[in-house]
């Protein structure tokens, strides 16, 4: 090939940006709604571009937040780019998830220790007996962010599927009951295997949106516009706490980030 990987992917990323790799801040906060970082536009004043992504710089904050979509391809795509970031320092997930274990309800917040690959992306990056773990430096302030906010911040497994309407399959229903798994997901085992395999330091706040295994409790649009309505605000908030006291303690994390590749 002609041209070289460092600079296809760059080239990818400010496709799918519309945004020069240079305009991207230190630390990186992900997510799969376009309300979350309109939200997060508004609330920081930071500068918007959109390509297949979107992106907010906000550069008062050393904070950039992208829409990546939805997706283990996309996921994989986008954390792929971002480990070629000069001056990356962490990448947090902000997403939702629908809660499996009893103890959860809509509107909890989980900081997950681990993913069940039920995808099939995270295979082109790890084998399939590695575990898709986040890491625990940037996990530790994301926990930290939940708990400063007053809440009980849910720790555990999480099952992520690329499957859609897995909600009907009877077979797939029973296991997830019958297993210490808190809630599923779409994305973040591909997340989580993707940064592991390119070193990028990640960690994730999720909030539980829906309880799909209770009655009634799928989400249907009525109740996606009361959680945009009522946890958008919030969900950042910590995300961004979160960023803030890893930013001032950068020497520390960064430390023990060493220690854990």
């Amino acid at each position: 090939m002609s041209i070289k990987e460092h600079e296809y992917i760059k080239q990818t990323l400010e496709r799918y940006t519309n945004c020069r790799m240079e305009e991207m801040c230190d630390h990186i906060l992900i997510t799969n709604f376009k309300k979350y970082i309109m939200h997060f536009k508004k609330k920081t004043n930071g500068t918007y571009a959109e390509g297949n992504f979107r992106i907010v710089n906000a550069k008062d904050i050393n904070c950039t937040m992208i829409d990546f979509g939805i997706g283990s391809p996309q996921a994989a795509l986008v954390v792929n780019c971002l480990a070629y970031l000069r001056n990356l320092k962490t990448v947090i997930m902000v997403g939702m998830c629908g809660g499996i274990d009893k103890v959860l309800k809509e509107g909890d917040f989980i900081v997950p220790s681990a993913a069940i690959r039920g995808d099939g992306t995270s295979n082109s990056y790890l084998p399939q007996e590695f575990p898709a773990i986040p890491a625990s430096s940037v996990n530790l302030y994301c926990i930290g962010a939940v708990r400063h906010s007053g809440r009980l911040p849910r720790c555990g497994i999480i099952y992520t599927t690329d499957r859609r309407l897995w909600e009907f399959d009877e077979k797939f229903v029973d296991y997830l009951r019958h297993q210490r798994i808190l809630a599923i997901d779409m994305e973040l085992a591909t997340l989580f295997s993707v940064a592991y395999r390119y070193e990028v330091p990640i960690g994730s706040i999720m909030l539980v949106s829906d309880m799909p295994l209770q009655m009634r409790g799928i989400k249907d649009k009525i109740k996606q516009d009361r959680v945009f309505s009522k946890y958008t605000a919030t969900h950042l908030d910590l995300a961004l706490d979160a960023v803030k006291n890893m930013e001032a303690k950068w020497d520390e994390v960064k430390r023990r980030l060493t220690s854990e590749w």
